[in-house]
């Protein structure tokens, strides 16, 4: 029969998995899914971290069906290995998944600088993200950095008109954020260099000037993607 390895065995998912708040006027499956993709790319979940059906049930509180539903959406995008007999783990780094979510990023957000050039961006929206970004930054806080450029970049999308590309980008780069947040843990000063980047974007933007700010942007992507790539040899 098929076993799990000794680092899958040894881990406590506990810690992990004792501060997820369930609603329960809501669906459950969707909760379940993006706290359990939450954990996965921030590293509270581990490659090679065993899943256990019957433990985040019963940490949650919840039946297995919606937590099946989850782990399958979390399998369909490779963060996750379903084994059969033994259960699922948390999925390695995936270099292919890698390169296709920088490749749609850079695609989808080269596309949106080239749009606001042409059509401005809401400074007043931007600001307090900015700030945000900027007192993060200067504490190398990398997590509430992280959830700031978030923040950024899915505004620049709205301001374009295209909210959904957006959602396409969350839907693929889970991949890119778990190495990057990896090795933001680690880089002093890499926050503060993308709040360098999307101020350099913007005044490009204001500017009208589409192609210096789609390079920008690529710039932008592409230092993740090699910061990625730094991280994946520290692994």
């Amino acid at each position: 029969m098929p076993r799990l390895s000794a680092e899958a065995e040894r881990f406590d998912p506990g810690p992990a998995l004792d501060d997820i708040a369930i609603d329960r006027s809501h669906s459950i499956a969707p909760q379940i899914y993006d706290a359990l993709r939450a954990r996965i790319v921030d590293n509270r979940l581990p490659p090679g971290a065993f899943l256990s059906e019957a433990e985040i049930a019963r940490f949650c509180d919840i039946s297995r069906t919606p937590l099946r539903a989850a782990l399958q959406q979390l399998a369909s995008e490779g963060l996750i290995i379903v084994r059969p007999q033994v259960g699922s783990v948390v999925a390695p780094h995936d270099e292919a998944r890698l390169r296709e979510a920088v490749f749609i990023r850079c695609a989808i957000e080269e596309a949106i600088a080239r749009s606001l050039a042409g059509t401005g961006v809401d400074d007043e929206r931007l600001a307090p993200i900015l700030a945000a970004q900027k007192h993060a930054a200067e504490r190398d806080d990398y997590m509430t950095f992280f959830r700031h450029d978030e923040r950024f970049h899915e505004a620049l999308a709205e301001m374009a008109g295209v909210p959904k590309a957006w959602h396409l980008v969350q839907s693929v780069k889970a991949h890119v954020d778990r190495r990057r947040l990896k090795l933001m843990s680690s880089i002093e000063g890499r926050s503060m260099q993308a709040y360098r980047d999307h101020i350099a974007l913007l005044e490009q933007i204001r500017a009208q000037d589409a192609d210096a700010a789609a390079r920008i942007i690529r710039a932008h992507v592409d230092s993740v993607f090699e910061t990625a790539e730094v991280s994946a040899k520290k692994l």
